[in-house]
C-alpha cells in the first residue's frame, strides 16, 4: 500500500477507536447488563433499539420505537407466545405504524416495521424457550455460534447484514465476548453500509471489489 498509505490507514484507525469509545460512553453504557440477562422484556428494548434504527433519521426511528412499545406491553406479548396468534397485536401496531404519502391520521414508520416486530416476536417464540434475545444472543456466541447468530438474525424481516453486524457487535462489546468470536468472523461485527464501503474504496484503491468467487475464498486483500 506504500508509506502514505499506511499512515493514512492508521490514522483512520486511530480515529474509528476514538470515535468507538465515544459511542460506547454515550450509548452502550445506558444498558444494564444484569437486567438484559434476566428480564427478556428489557432485552427486547435493547434489540428493537437496534433493528428500527435504520434507513431514516434517528429521530423518526425513536417514534416508531416508542410507538411499537405503547403497544406491545409484556401482558400483549406473553398472550401471543402462548397463543402463537399476532393477529390482535398487529392490527394495534397498524393503526400506529406504517404512514402513507397521504396519511393523515398520526402514524409514524412504515408497514414493514410491523411486519418486521412480528416477525422478531416469533422468532423469539419458535427459537428461544425463555424469549430473552440477549441471554439467546450472549449464549450463543460464548458457545462459538457467532456465525448461525448472524445468519438466523438475517431471516427475520427488514434484518439485513449491516443491522445483524450492528446488533452482534453491540452484544459482543457490552459483554466483552470478544474471546469468543472466532478471527475468521470478526468481519460479522463490522456494520459496513455503502458510504463506508465507498469511502474505503477511494481511500485505499488497492483494495478492490471481491467477486462471488473471491468471496468464498476469503481472500483478505478485498473488500
Amino acid at each position: 500500500m506504500g508509506q502514505q498509505g499506511d499512515e493514512a490507514l492508521r490514522r483512520l484507525l486511530r480515529n474509528i477507536e476514538k470515535f468507538s469509545e465515544k459511542y460506547r460512553q454515550k450509548y452502550l453504557e445506558r444498558w444494564s447488563n444484569e437486567p438484559l440477562l434476566t428480564d427478556w422484556y428489557s432485552a427486547l428494548r435493547f434489540f428493537f433499539n437496534h433493528t428500527l434504527y435504520q434507513g431514516r433519521s434517528d429521530v423518526v426511528s425513536k417514534k416508531v420505537e416508542d410507538a411499537v412499545f405503547d403497544v406491545c406491553d409484556q401482558t400483549s406479548i406473553e398472550e401471543g407466545f402462548r397463543s402463537g396468534d399476532w393477529g390482535e397485536l398487529e392490527n394495534r401496531l397498524r393503526e400506529r405504524i406504517g404512514k402513507k404519502e397521504d396519511d393523515n391520521e398520526g402514524k409514524v414508520g412504515k408497514g414493514a416495521d410491523v411486519r418486521h416486530v412480528i416477525c422478531s416476536l416469533e422468532f423469539l417464540r419458535t427459537n428461544i424457550p425463555h424469549r430473552n434475545i440477549v441471554k439467546y444472543t450472549v449464549e450463543g456466541i460464548q458457545a462459538g455460534g457467532l456465525r448461525k447468530l448472524y445468519d438466523d438474525l438475517d431471516e427475520i424481516e427488514l434484518i439485513g447484514d449491516k443491522i445483524a453486524s450492528f446488533y452482534l457487535r453491540d452484544v459482543v462489546s457490552l459483554f466483552n465476548l470478544y474471546p469468543y468470536v472466532p478471527q475468521g468472523c470478526l468481519k460479522l461485527l463490522f456494520p459496513i453500509d455503502t458510504w463506508v464501503r465507498k469511502f474505503i474504496k477511494e481511500q485505499f484503491p488497492a483494495l478492490k471489489e471481491k467477486s462471488d468467487a473471491e468471496k468464498k475464498a476469503g481472500d483478505s486483500r478485498y473488500l
